[in-house]
C-alpha cells in the first residue's frame, strides 16, 4: 500500500559481549524482523564470520567501522521466504 512506513529499526547495542555472542544475538534477532524491517546492531568488531552467513539466509547488509573501534552492522532481508522454509534434515 502506498504510503505505508516500513516498521521502526530493531536497534541492539553488543559492544560489551564477547564473541560469539554479537552474532547468536544478530541471528536470534533477525528471525523477528517484521517485513520492511531493519536490525541495526553496534559490535565489538567487525563481524566477517557472520556477513556470508546473513547473505545465505537472504540478507543484504552492510558493516562499517565506527570511530571507537566497533562495528556497525545494518541487515535488512532480501529473501524473507527464506527464512519461512523448513529446516533441512
Amino acid at each position: 500500500m502506498a504510503g505505508q512506513l516500513d516498521p521502526p529499526a530493531l536497534h541492539l547495542d553488543l559492544r560489551g559481549l564477547p564473541a560469539p555472542q554479537p552474532m547468536e544475538h544478530i541471528l536470534a534477532r533477525l528471525h523477528t524482523l517484521q517485513p520492511g524491517q531493519r536490525l541495526v546492531a553496534l559490535t565489538p568488531l567487525y563481524p566477517a564470520p557472520l556477513l556470508p552467513m546473513l547473505e545465505q539466509l537472504g540478507f543484504a547488509c552492510d558493516a562499517r567501522a565506527t570511530d571507537d573501534g566497533a562495528c556497525l552492522v545494518i541487515c535488512h532481508a532480501t529473501d524473507r521466504h527464506l527464512l519461512d522454509a523448513p529446516a533441512g534434515p
